[in-house]
């Protein structure tokens, strides 16, 4: 099982102290910096024909008064108000050292269920939020029901946190249940992994080999370095959880880094021979994949399959686990938690199970 213990840095003091996070603000409200002073507006319909009239707020988006005259201005009845809010809790946690410690990807991401649980909950009692509070919020995005479900994840490492520092007793979203069909991504066939080898530019072959042949996330295999395959084994630090690996390098993969022309300090690199950065890569593989209306890429197949490239990581785990990996060698690949990988060997055995079970019926049938 792979070490997820962070190594620290040696960065000094000499890096400036970072600026407190601005707290995200609900719907309709405006901030205007004016002589080195911020106030809030509410504006009804702001840049519409049918835009109100806009209402100056309390200054301070935590206190009693802004959320008695957000309300007032909206036409609602005011909600009860505490000092322990969800707006203070969000505030907290986005200013933690474990909100630092996310990846980039992640905050970023997050930040938006913050902005959403703000808006819904912010003036809310920290402590009287309860599993049927969540589940209103989670139902409230179930049309697309991979976003509900990380803003699951996201409230529930926020609440988790809030703990231990007597926010609260407990995690209400431990009891509540996941949205059907935001699973995540599916595993590719691989005819559409020969697809992207056969017939797709080399940039996305070499790409696609070095997800799939290392079970890595897509920031990884962007930012893996030349320096760190050794020996015949890849060295891997996570962005995302800080885990640090050291892989075997598969011999298909071997073969591909051995066809990969050196042009930079990365082994992936763009058409200019540069280091990807993520947008970068992402607009060239939604080209490469889906090509133009007049022209399109003869990889469209993935596309109209819906497969997506984090997907290979997804069959990476499943690949090592039909060829009889166990779980543990599985996570020492990839870095992931125990449940993730148990979740996927649950499929890969159901699938097991039935074509045995399908077999042995026709047989005795047959007899």
């Amino acid at each position: 099982m792979p070490s997820c213990a962070t190594i620290p840095t040696s960065q000094e003091s000499s890096v400036s102290p970072r600026r407190k996070p601005e707290i995200p603000l609900p719907p309709h409200i405006q901030r205007v910096k004016a002589k080195g002073r911020t106030y809030l507006y509410l504006t009804k319909g702001r840049g519409t024909d049918g835009a109100s009239r806009p209402i100056r707020l309390p200054d301070d988006v935590g206190s009693a008064d802004f959320w008695a005259a957000y309300h007032a201005g909206l036409g609602k009845p005011a909600l009860r108000f505490s000092p322990n809010r969800m707006s203070q809790l969000i505030a907290a946690y986005t200013a933690s050292p474990e909100w630092e410690e996310l990846s980039e990807g992640t905050r970023k991401n997050w930040r938006l269920h913050l902005r959403r649980t703000e808006a819904a909950w912010g003036g809310l009692d920290v402590r009287g939020i309860r599993p049927v509070h969540v589940i209103a919020l989670r139902d409230a995005y179930k049309a697309t029901p991979a976003a509900a479900n990380n803003l699951l994840r996201c409230l529930s490492s926020m609440l988790a946190w809030s703990v231990p520092r007597e926010w609260r007793d407990d995690n209400p979203v431990l009891r509540v249940g996941k949205l059907q069909g935001g699973e995540g991504y599916e595993p590719w066939p691989w005819e559409m992994i020969e697809l992207v080898r056969d017939r797709g530019p080399r940039w996305a072959w070499h790409a696609t080999a070095v997800a799939v042949f290392s079970g890595q996330r897509e920031g990884d295999c962007l930012s893996m370095p030349w320096s760190k395959i050794r020996d015949g084994a890849m060295k891997v630090r996570q962005q995302k959880t800080k885990c640090e690996l050291l892989i075997p390098v598969h011999r298909d993969l071997a073969a591909v880094l051995y066809d990969i022309p050196r042009l930079s300090t990365h082994i992936l690199t763009s058409s200019k021979g540069t280091p990807w950065t993520k947008d970068g890569f992402r607009s060239s593989w939604a080209k490469a994949i889906h090509g133009t209306e007049v022209n399109p890429s003869p990889l469209k197949p993935i596309a109209d399959a819906g497969l997506v490239f984090h997907g290979l990581r997804k069959s990476a785990v499943c690949t090592m686990l039909e060829a009889g990996c166990t779980e543990a060698e599985v996570m020492s690949v990839t870095g992931q938690s125990a449940k993730m990988v148990a979740h996927y060997a649950k499929q890969v055995n159901q699938q097991k199970l039935a074509a045995s079970a399908i077999l042995k019926w026709e047989r005795a049938v047959n007899a």
